[in-house]
């Protein structure tokens, strides 16, 4: 399709940018009637909640698999339990499924998805960046739903063999999210990055909605396994029109209009490279506190989605439908605060003309205003429920802005790297381990859950704190490597 460059074509301010020669030629074929962008971005939101349906299905669905699901923690009332939680008669329901497994067993199945994910998503961008962003997810997305499907058949086996498939699973959906920040850096108008990656992205809220509002309805009314073939099957549906629509360079689509390749003529410079200068790059030490911030991030998301049942059931003295109510609502509304939080930060760039990097400031500033109010909120609450769960709501939404700040870093700062620099996000996703170790032993300790919401509080207040700092959205130099006087950093 980019058969050639112009030198310079006048902008309309005495400038210029090179553009494709072919887009000044006559154009004798069929476009597509929508933006081709569009179709990628929606193409991406459906990726991203098909990876998260695939991921959490068996969360919902090893109630009904199995006939003892009871983990010991869940026994547990805090000694600052409030009367509800005390007397509460409403019990975890223990299943009457196919499989006996023990509560260590169940613990093993469903965390090996984690340990595998966590090693590929770290390395997943550099994978994406050598075998193609487009290519990456599109594998990820097909291999996944044939796991998924696969998923009754290792359960009838042993658990061992599913936990074991829950590992490959994780290995297989690591790089999904790096390759597709790598797809959004040359698909995105730099004025619209920030509104098309919320966007995408904000299909992680979507399909952890459809997850825990839908798998109940299909283990009742289909069976448990049509929880792992329903989602199997719509993860192979998806490819085929992920690899018809989606180019790795938005030059090379067959359906382009003329106008939309020229509106995405700046982004052809953004050209992902086989060599990465490490050296340079460690050596961006602004880089580091958006790590910690995804450490920050990963903490507060699982004290409020993987702790929270427990918390809103042993200490406060939730119903089960109520602690479904609430985190169901509360993703909801974090898939709306998601676009919300993309479209004021593009407007703060063109409307109120603030530079990019202070329009990541005001984003982060209100994700910790509300993360931090909110947790401080819900020990300040006491056993008033509805205030609780208004606040852990409050809580989940100010987590959905930093889709709009920090994750935003390694396209800002280095787009031909944009891969390799989300994967390396992931190491915050250590967060997300620690937080249930620390959460128990803190809770155990204290006789309440308290602490451990001001303990994530404080976490999240001082990691903010160091990115608002320090942040920057200059791109570096290191970003053009290969046109660098010295070559020394080779990998």
């Amino acid at each position: 399709m980019c058969r050639g460059w112009r030198d310079q074509v006048e902008d309309g301010g005495g400038g210029g940018v090179a553009v494709p020669e072919v887009l000044t030629q006559p154009r004798e074929r069929w476009v597509c009637w929508v933006p081709i962008r569009y179709v990628v971005v929606v193409l991406g939101l459906l990726g991203c909640m098909l990876d998260y349906l695939m991921r959490f299905g068996l969360s919902v669905a090893i109630i009904a698999m199995t006939n003892s699901t009871r983990p010991a923690s869940q026994n547990f009332t805090p000694d600052h339990a409030c009367p509800a939680a005390i007397n509460g008669s409403d019990s975890y329901p223990v299943g009457a499924g196919d499989f006996a497994w023990t509560v260590k067993e169940q613990g093993i199945i469903l965390g090996t998805f984690f340990w595998g994910y966590f090693f590929t998503k770290t390395i997943g961008g550099r994978i994406s960046e050598l075998m193609g962003a487009r290519e990456t997810m599109a594998v990820s997305i097909m291999v996944s739903g044939v796991l998924c499907l696969l998923t009754p058949t290792m359960a009838a086996i042993h658990p061992l063999a599913l936990a074991t498939l829950r590992f490959a699973m994780g290995i297989m959906q690591g790089p999904a999210f790096p390759s597709l920040y790598c797809v959004l850096a040359r698909w995105a108008p730099p004025e619209k990055l920030a509104t098309m990656t919320t966007i995408a992205f904000s299909g992680m809220s979507l399909g952890s909605v459809i997850a825990m509002g839908s798998s109940q309805w299909v283990v009742n009314h289909l069976g448990w396994q049509w929880v792992f073939w329903g989602a199997g099957i719509l993860g192979l549906l998806w490819t085929p029109f992920w690899i018809y629509f989606v180019r790795n360079s938005p030059c090379s689509h067959p359906l382009m209009s003329r106008h939309e390749q020229e509106l995405l003529a700046p982004n052809l410079a953004i050209k992902p490279k086989r060599n990465v200068p490490w050296s340079r790059l460690l050596r961006c030490w602004r880089f580091y506190p958006a790590i910690l911030a995804e450490f920050a991030s990963s903490w507060v998301a699982n004290q409020t989605t993987n702790q929270g049942p427990s918390f809103l059931k042993a200490q406060v003295g939730f119903s089960m439908e109520e602690v479904s109510f609430v985190l169901t609502v509360g993703q909801t509304c974090c898939w709306v605060t998601a676009f919300t939080f993309g479209l004021l930060s593009d407007w703060l760039v063109q409307g109120i003309h603030l530079t990019k990097v202070n329009a990541r400031r005001v984003i982060h500033l209100i994700a910790m205003v509300m993360v931090v109010v909110g947790l401080g909120s819900v020990v300040l609450a006491g056993c008033h429920k509805w205030v609780v769960s208004a606040m852990m709501m409050v809580t989940m939404m100010g987590s959905s802005a930093t889709l709009s700040s920090f994750t935003l870093t390694p396209m800002d700062i280095a787009p031909n790297y944009a891969g390799t620099l989300s994967g390396m996000l992931g190491i915050g996703n250590i967060g997300g381990f620690l937080a249930p170790i620390i959460a128990a032993e803190i809770v155990t300790q204290t006789g309440g859950w308290e602490a451990s919401m001001l303990v994530c509080s404080a976490v999240y207040f001082l990691a903010g704190v160091l990115f608002l700092v320090t942040v920057t959205a200059e791109v570096q130099e290191w970003n053009d490597y290969e046109e660098l006087p010295d070559s020394d950093d080779v990998e």
